[in-house]
């Protein structure tokens, strides 16, 4: 091992016992806010929607995600029911997880006790943790990944490890592309930061090819579907590069929100990590870690990614800032006093903007003094931040759709399908509408183009729309039965129920036009 500031590197177990403190705090914190969010009314969100029927339809790929999600999502709803806490609990697991290895990181790099907890205080309070943690996604599990795959390289490097455990590297790599696509980003970063550091002398092992061959096995079945189905993941990235979709920000916003969204009092943490990783001596068996992240930053920036695609290989920073801290303090309070800090703007701002712990009208009260839901990923606007508006509606929407449907003569009942625009709303009435009595919900959107058309003919449509002048030329009688309207939805969801009559030609001849890849 390297030499270091530290004599000894402090025994695995009481860092272990730190970090599963700080795991539980962290998955406590997630379960106690949902549940109470849930009395708050915040509901479903739109992507869990979906996620739970990708789960009810597992498939070896998707058209906007790999395999790990859906599974992740029937995993947690057979286990822990159909209610917003219970899908959720695999998420909070995944948050727990990253707040502990971001422990062990830090242990690993030499830092003891306090630098544990400030760096364990820093991953928890970043906003961007505590948002993608809260509700069912790819990201909540994405960071664990890619931290397993930083320690066991940091491990190997430092001589700690033998290089067999390579092999567990290439099963955390294969997981994470399995989980979400740009982690392949993340170890082509990798590679090449180690390839222009010293440590390129460890890739030329056997053990390291073993672990490419591990790596390919486990995402060749996606690889294999996407091939069958002629690459539609990146027929919609290409759409949406080429679209107005996302808000592209230039290099220096996009450096500024790094700070923001990892909360701003905890940047001289991560940046000083960088600095130390980058130039200190006691950190050259990781050099290639701070090669890693700028070349991974560069590569984001450059495709005009979101900004918070970056934010899974925070965590081995803060572990990197807190040890950096510790050494330069020298004294034991400073690194106390910082975390206090941190904790403090996590329980005043993290906290109550980034989780279902206010009511919607006292949120917007608080959060404007923290100028919160200005700066946005999508073109989409909102009364609140997307990931809580798109908490809300869901449930009176399907409801809308089911008085109308109920409404019908059985005989036209009988005939009656569900078209929908988007997956958000596909997904509410398949998952919240049996038990309303409502039939499978169809759409062009994402995979559920591949879903189909459900045997409907187009005799007898409802829908949700914003102009009757969209379907006249499809259907021979347009039907307005009124608007659709909640409080807090994505302003983009206040819309009309039509019945659609007399389709003149059928969903199956025509159902190529609506592919909505987007």
């Amino acid at each position: 091992m390297p030499a270091t500031n530290f004599d000894v590197r402090d025994s695995l177990r009481p860092a272990l016992v730190l970090a599963g403190g700080f795991a539980l705090l962290t998955l406590a914190l997630h379960i106690a806010c949902s549940l109470y969010g849930s009395r708050l009314g915040y509901g479903f969100f739109r992507d869990e929607l979906y996620f739970l029927v990708c789960g009810h339809h597992l498939d070896w790929g998707y058209v906007d995600q790999p395999p790990l999600v859906a599974l992740q999502a029937r995993i947690a709803e057979t286990l822990f029911g159909l209610t917003p806490t219970g899908i959720r609990i695999l998420s909070f697991a995944a948050g727990a997880v990253k707040v502990g290895l971001t422990g062990l990181l830090t242990w690993q790099l030499g830092g003891r006790r306090r630098a544990q907890m400030l760096a364990m205080t820093a991953a928890l309070a970043a906003p961007v943790f505590l948002v993608a943690d809260n509700y069912l996604s790819m990201n909540s599990w994405e960071p664990c990944f890619w931290m397993g795959c930083l320690f066991v390289a940091l491990r190997i490097a430092d001589e700690s490890w033998s290089p067999r455990w390579w092999i567990a590297f290439g099963v955390l790599a294969g997981l994470g592309i399995e989980n979400k696509d740009s982690t392949v980003f993340f170890l082509v970063a990798l590679v090449l930061g180690m390839l222009v550091a010293p440590q390129r002398r460890l890739l030329w092992s056997k053990w390291v090819a073993a672990a490419i061959g591990v790596i390919f096995l486990i995402a060749l079945p996606n690889f294999l579907w996407q091939w069958q189905h002629h690459w539609p993941t990146y027929e919609l990235l290409n759409n949406i590069a080429h679209s107005d979709k996302n808000t592209k920000l230039p290099p220096l916003a996009f450096l500024l929100q790094q700070a923001n969204m990892l909360l701003i009092f905890s940047a001289p943490l991560w940046i000083g990590g960088l600095g130390w990783l980058g130039f200190a001596r006691p950190a050259k068996a990781w050099r290639f870690v701070a090669v890693t992240y700028l070349l991974f930053l560069a590569m984001m920036m450059a495709m005009h990614a979101k900004d918070y695609y970056v934010a899974p290989i925070y965590p081995v920073l803060f572990a990197a800032g807190a040890v950096w801290f510790v050494q330069a303090t020298r004294r034991g309070w400073p690194a106390y006093a910082y975390a206090f800090v941190i904790a403090v703007f996590m329980v005043a701002a993290t906290i109550p903007i980034g989780l279902t712990v206010l009511p919607p009208e006292a949120y917007v009260r608080w959060a404007a003094h923290f100028g919160a839901n200005k700066t946005r990923t999508e073109k989409f606007s909102s009364p609140l931040p997307q990931y809580l508006s798109d908490r809300f509606g869901w449930e009176e929407m399907t409801q809308g759709i089911a008085a109308r449907y109920n409404s019908l003569p059985p005989e036209e009942r009988a005939k009656t399908g569900i078209f929908c625009g988007n997956y958000g709303e596909a997904s509410a009435v398949n998952v919240l509408g049996p038990k309303y009595g409502l039939p499978v919900a169809i759409s062009g959107h994402q995979n559920y183009f591949y879903w189909g058309w459900h045997g409907y003919t187009g005799e007898s449509v409802l829908t949700l729309g914003d102009d009757p002048k969209n379907y006249v030329k499809s259907y021979e009688e347009v039907i307005d039965l009124g608007a659709f309207d909640a409080p807090w939805i994505m302003d983009h969801e206040h819309l009309h129920y039509f019945l659609l009559k007399h389709r003149k030609v059928s969903y199956a001849a025509e159902w190529p036009e609506f592919k909505y890849w987007y």
